[in-house]
Order: structure tokens, then C-alpha cells, then sequence
């Protein structure tokens, strides 16, 4: 149960305040280690290094998927829908992730559910008066919001 002391009836009330300094002790070592702990996987995570291929694992099969056949990525809650040449993956990291690990050179986010890659791009359409979508070249048709528009127009 992981306690840090326990009291036994009747207790005097300097051995309550020993139990309780204990505890606090206890309490602050285990938030100090966890802190670390959460630190250095904030750190990797934030450590830019762009991705080669994505690994994903289905059951027993485990697919190997090169960066440059992903088409774009799609959001889904806590996953995140990778299309590629191979098919559709599912994939348990953020859309946050996938943005700061993939060459933002070829890896652009139209949109807070999309991130394209800039070699399937077919074309830019205009929607509306203010609203944009990308075409695919395999005619899939993605929103693009305006943080996304300018993104595109800054790389492209």
C-alpha cells in the first residue's frame, strides 16, 4: 500500500506529528522522483529528432511504415490515423507529437485534425469566400484552416 507510517491507538500527539512528518517526507520524495521521471520523458519527447519510419503493431503483426509513403495524418481522439501507400494504421500518439517529429519540410498541418505531406499534394482549392481545401492526388479533399493556410503558403 506503499504507507509511509501507521499510527496504533491510543498515540500521543508527538507520535502524530512524527507520523505525519514521515508522511510529508514521504510524499515530497515520491513527487520530487516523479517529477524527474515525467522531466526526462518530457525531454525525449521534445527532443527534435525527425522520424524515419513509424512502427505500428497490430495483435501479433507489426508494420513498418516509411516516412516518405505516409500521405497525411488524420486526428481520432488520443490516436492518431496514419494513410499511407500500405493502408491505414491506427496510432496511440498525438497529432502534437507526429508535428514536432516529422520534417516540417515535408510535413505541413493544414488543419488541428490534419497533417499532409507535401509530395501528395495535387492542389489548393478555394471553398469559399475565406475557406480553403487541399486535393490529394488520389482526389482525397482536406479542410484547411487559416493557421494552416499560412503554414502552406510559408513552405510552399
Amino acid at each position: 500500500m506503499s504507507a509511509a507510517d501507521y499510527l496504533l491507538k491510543p498515540f500521543s500527539e508527538e507520535r502524530f506529528n512524527d507520523a505525519l512528518k514521515k508522511s510529508l517526507n514521504f510524499l515530497q520524495d515520491k513527487f520530487e522522483h516523479d517529477t524527474v521521471i515525467k522531466n526526462i520523458i518530457d525531454y525525449k519527447d521534445e527532443k527534435i529528432e525527425y522520424l524515419e519510419r513509424v512502427v505500428i503493431k497490430e495483435g501479433s503483426k507489426i508494420s513498418i511504415i516509411p516516412v516518405e509513403t505516409i500521405k497525411w495524418l488524420e486526428a481520432q481522439d488520443d490516436y492518431v490515423m496514419i494513410n499511407c501507400d500500405q493502408g491505414r494504421f491506427l496510432k496511440q500518439k498525438t497529432m502534437k507529437y507526429f508535428e514536432n517529429h516529422l520534417n516540417e519540410n515535408n510535413f505541413i498541418r493544414i488543419h488541428r485534425s490534419y497533417i499532409i505531406n507535401v509530395d501528395f499534394i495535387q492542389h489548393l482549392e478555394q471553398t469559399g469566400k475565406e475557406s480553403y481545401q487541399i486535393i490529394l492526388k488520389n482526389s482525397k479533399q482536406l479542410p484547411v484552416s487559416k493557421t494552416g493556410l499560412t503554414k502552406l503558403r510559408n513552405t510552399l
